[in-house]
């Protein structure tokens, strides 16, 4: 039997429970806590900064600003930022931007027109049930406009000698963003006199107005073309000096007429004296030999006393052995347009080169004859001088533009137990492959190598596109280095149809000793440039 006073003891606790329950069931009274709105601070603590900077420099528009936020009952996920100038009226909810940085590099904006302005800057934080701080923290930053800047483009550059068509690029920028900047300025030889450009100018070419009848010329303006597109303006800037140096000022001018530094470059510009260009392409030292005999020849041909303009692209010359070099630095870095227009200024062009076929990144003529077009719409007729040559590889030859512009089918190709090389030997027959040619009355004059020739070589030739001139009598060499015949293509001159473009791929001379390398079958040394001649005359040069 238990004691009575465990039976006391239980009833008691069964009791307690029961009220304990009973007290549970009930619920708290009482309200919840309504969510407390977060806090923010600026770095900067004071609400204006224009009484502490009077007398001293004013900001930039860009300013570094950072922030922080906290929250009593939870915690900050978000911000808002706005900026506006001081006078301006914003309503509580206008104008601001989400974030969730604590720091920001700011451009902060001027009134165009403005040289100073006061911009306030507000942020509230956002805590994790949405609420905003109801007393964003707020600074006001007296700021100032900054200067645009500019520089030149270091890719389009013209070389240091061009005739009067002359292209260049630049960049400009504003502290204030590129809407700030009101105009591009430029002078030629006058960094005082500046004439305005559109304010979004990026690139121009300047061509000169040169009257090449007129030998008085020493000084002339030039037309300013916007974009790379040539797009033509009413724009003319003075001073352009012809067989001179000359020199181009440009900057930038802002809404509030703040400039930028002045920038300059400078090159020597030749003044255009007729409609025939000679161009020498032949990127060796020993090139004036060469071009001193083709001059001659050319004049030989032409009108006595007529003037020839000479366009040297030679350098960095050929050293050793290594025949691919990069394009020459006498080339802008683009062909179009400057290159284009400059070349639809002449109506003859005489271009002697030591390729043209090896390599359409680095020899001359690939990166110019795709950009001919205007020069033989214009009527423009092309004789190219130059030894026929296989690239390292013939992928390196895939799209080359001389190749499409030269009057030839293709390269040849070595067949299996030759090596790639052929022999043109002395006393080796070059025979004309036509009696006479379009638009000549006098026969072709057969022709043999009075020396043996190792650097050249024939060409592939079909369709009724091109009319083959000459074909030379090579020898080939077997793997084992025994001479044998060659049964390939043996076209070494040509002209294309429309006599248009001719190609000699023969050398005239050495080009070390200047000794003739060809001369008639008959002996007569004179014959091979009265080949050239004919062939001038075919084309349409004048005589």
């Amino acid at each position: 039997m238990r004691p009575a006073n465990a039976t006391i003891s239980v009833s008691a606790l069964v009791l307690f429970c029961a009220g304990l329950w009973a007290g549970c069931d009930s619920g708290f009274s009482g309200d919840p806590f309504e969510n407390q709105p977060p806090n923010t601070s600026l770095s900067v603590r004071d609400t204006s900064l224009v009484d502490n900077l009077e007398g001293a420099d004013r900001f930039t528009s860009t300013v570094y600003i950072t922030w922080s936020g906290d929250d009593p009952d939870g915690f900050v996920q978000s911000y808002e930022i706005r900026f506006y100038d001081e006078l301006e009226k914003l309503g509580p909810e206008d104008g601001w931007s989400a974030t969730t940085s604590t720091d920001s590099l700011v451009l902060l904006p001027i009134p165009r027109g403005e040289r100073e302005a006061n911009i306030a800057f507000e942020v509230r934080a956002i805590d994790d049930l949405g609420a905003k701080d109801p007393t964003p923290a707020r600074t006001v930053f007296p700021i100032e406009n900054g200067p645009p800047s500019i520089r030149f483009s270091p890719f389009d550059l013209p070389p240091d000698t061009t005739f009067s068509v002359i292209s260049a690029a630049w960049t400009a920028s504003d502290p204030e963003g590129a809407a700030n900047i009101r105009a591009i300025q430029i002078g030629l030889n006058d960094s005082l006199n500046l004439v305005d450009l559109p304010f979004n100018t990026e690139f121009i070419t300047l061509t000169g107005q040169i009257d090449i009848n007129d030998a008085s010329q020493v000084e002339v303006d030039a037309r300013v073309y916007l974009g790379r597109g040539y797009t033509p303006s009413d724009i003319f800037i003075p001073g352009l000096k012809l067989n001179a140096v000359n020199t181009l000022y440009i900057r930038a001018v802002d809404a509030t007429d703040t400039t930028s530094t002045l920038e300059r470059i400078s090159w020597y510009t030749k003044k255009q004296t007729s409609e025939v260009l000679y161009v020498d392409d032949f990127r060796t030292t020993d090139s004036p030999t060469l071009a001193a005999y083709h001059l001659n020849l050319l004049r030989e041909y032409l009108p006595a006393g007529a003037p020839i303009d000479l366009w040297t692209i030679t350098t960095p010359f050929v050293t050793g052995s290594a025949g691919l070099v990069p394009r020459s630095d006498q080339l802008p870095p683009n062909a179009n347009p400057t290159v284009r227009q400059m070349l639809a200024q002449f109506k003859y062009i005489y271009w002697m080169s030591t390729n043209t076929t090896v390599s359409q990144t680095g020899d001359n003529l690939p990166f110019v004859a795709g950009v001919m077009d205007i020069f033989f719409g214009n009527g423009g007729k092309l004789m190219v001088h130059s030894p026929i040559a296989l690239p390292p590889s013939p992928d390196d030859n895939l799209g080359n533009a001389a190749i499409l512009l030269l009057p030839l089918t293709d390269l040849i190709t070595f067949p299996e137990g030759l090596r790639s090389s052929l022999r043109l030997f002395q006393n080796a027959p070059v025979d004309p492959l036509v009696v006479t040619l379009p638009g000549t009355g006098e026969p072709m004059p057969a022709l043999v190598a009075s020396a043996t020739l190792l650097s050249t070589l024939p060409y592939v030739v079909g369709g009724s596109d091109v009319l083959p001139i000459y074909s030379a009598a090579y020898r080939a060499i077997s793997s084992a280095g025994s001479l044998v015949d060659w049964d390939g293509p043996t076209t070494i001159a040509s002209i294309s149809t429309d006599q248009r473009v001719g190609l000699f791929a023969l050398p005239m001379i050495n080009s070390f000793s200047g000794q003739e390398v060809l001369i008639g079958a008959d002996g007569d040394t004179a014959a091979p440039r009265r080949a050239i001649h004919l062939m001038l005359e075919s084309l349409g040069f004048p005589k």
